[in-house]
């Protein structure tokens, strides 16, 4: 059994592995406050803190459990020191002014409520969110779909865009797909990889759907129809 297990861990190779379920249900207000996750440590990939796209980062994992998505970080893509802990005010780290926010994995959860509590930027970006979250306290205040809280960002202004990337192998994104046929359609764009969820963060030309999400195209996109 353990010789099973340990030649699991090496075919999963980059996969992601939580201290805790960071993905199951939990209590909206806990986490960081702002200023915990202002410093980024030595050893830690962050980009600069003034980048115009955050990107907030999923549970530790790859790269010595720094995180799958410390690759993308540099000087227009700025990553939080806040694996593993997006709730709190872990969404309110970095510029004021930005222009795109984005969250992979577990950190669709300050994704989610930068959208809802700042209501900045003007795309946002999902990265492969990995669980089925169904009507979630997302923001302390009763249960919600996290599809709803992105198309009220979106209904707010007529300019705003969403991307969904979502691996094939994965779950949690169907719902957000659900936005292709409603009355934001137009400005929601779906796309898909093959591999798997702690790949995404590796796909090509991930780098410019972070900094250029309305001209980011792989092949597997897919737009909507405005739907009054």
């Amino acid at each position: 059994m353990h010789r099973l297990l340990i030649l699991a861990l090496l075919i999963g190779g980059c996969a992601d592995i939580p201290d805790d379920d960071l993905d199951g249900p939990q209590d909206a207000t806990e986490g960081l406050g702002k200023t915990d996750g202002a410093a980024c440590p030595a050893n830690l990939r962050c980009g600069d803190p003034d980048a115009t796209t955050i990107l907030f980062p999923g549970n530790p994992g790859c790269a010595s459990r720094k995180g799958c998505e410390r690759i993308l970080a540099g000087d227009d893509i700025y990553i939080p020191p806040t694996n593993g802990k997006p709730w709190g005010e872990t969404y309110a780290i970095g510029t004021s002014e930005p222009d795109v926010i984005a969250g992979y994995s577990s950190g669709r959860h300050a994704l989610l409520r930068r959208l809802a509590f700042v209501d900045d930027a003007n795309h946002a970006v999902l990265l492969d969110p990995s669980w089925e979250d169904g009507a979630r306290d997302f923001l302390g205040d009763g249960p919600r779909r996290g599809e709803d809280i992105v198309h009220d960002w979106l209904a707010a202004d007529p300019a705003r865009t969403f991307l969904l990337i979502y691996s094939t192998r994965s779950v949690g994104w169907k719902a957000y797909v659900t936005l292709l046929a409603t009355d934001v359609g137009d400005r929601v764009k779906v796309c898909a990889v093959s591999v798997g969820h702690a790949q995404v963060p590796a796909i090509p030309g991930l780098h410019d759907a972070l900094v250029d999400p309305g001209n980011w195209d792989n092949g597997r996109c897919r737009r909507g129809d405005r739907i009054d």
